[in-house]
């Protein structure tokens, strides 16, 4: 029973609303993106935590190496090129929470380069631990909680146009606000195996939110968890 126990375990303890991004983000290791910001994973919030059993095939037969895990995670994120969310299934070991970002606003810029403020990423990681779900209330406006971070990105090199120093910032999967129009349970609901461990998760309430899609030039909406979003702007 230990043993399956430690085998079902979180090692990162992710939850359903975390904000999280592939391990191969460029701002886990620098304040900065260097290249094409196109080609950066996107954060994504949890939206669903599936648990397999002990007899998920996890290691090759014929190699004997890892290609898969027990826990995996349904993450959703905006496309802003498409102007709506879409989800991916990854695994644990291919995520990192979003307290590992390095996330910084600009606080100054000297002699041409940038003056990068490491309170202000703690500011961000620390305004983010705080967020709650926001109560429903119908017309609100509410925000999904990955913008802060896909708005703040930055790109290297500092751009020197005469007397002026700019920071070229890179925005792409950041999203619109939406308004709240609509909530009810979620159909799906969290489950368990016979002895009692967790198989999956889910969240009990879903929001509908409503924003205008400028790619199709029509007003869209979808039901996602209400984990999924805050009200502080």
């Amino acid at each position: 029973m230990q043993e399956k126990s430690k085998e079902n375990k979180q090692e990162k303890e992710i939850v359903i609303g975390d904000i999280v991004t592939l391990k191969t983000h460029p701002l886990l290791y620098d304040f900065k993106i260097k290249g094409d910001g196109k080609l950066v994973p996107p954060f994504m919030i949890v939206k669903e935590i599936y648990i397999e059993d002990k007899k998920k095939k996890t290691h090759s037969e014929e190699l004997g190496e890892q290609i898969a895990e027990r826990i995996k995670y349904t993450c959703v994120f905006f496309d802003d090129n498409k102007t709506e969310f879409k989800e991916a299934i990854l695994y644990e070991s291919m995520l990192e929470k979003y307290d590992k970002i390095h996330i910084a606003k600009l606080e100054g810029v000297k002699k041409g380069e940038m003056v990068l403020k490491d309170v202000k990423c703690k500011l961000l990681i620390e305004e983010t631990r705080k967020y709650v779900i926001p109560e429903y209330s119908y017309g609100k406006n509410v925000f999904f909680r990955t913008k802060k971070f896909e708005i703040f990105k930055k790109s290297d090199p500092v751009k020197i146009q005469k007397n002026t120093d700019t920071v070229q910032y890179i925005a792409n999967d950041s999203s619109p606000d939406f308004i709240l129009c609509g909530i009810k349970k979620n159909e799906n609901t969290s489950d368990f195996y016979q002895n009692g461990d967790k198989r999956k998760m889910v969240s009990e309430i879903l929001y509908k939110v409503k924003w205008f899609n400028a790619n199709q030039m029509k007003f869209s909406d979808i039901y996602l968890p209400r984990e999924c979003f805050t009200d502080v702007q």
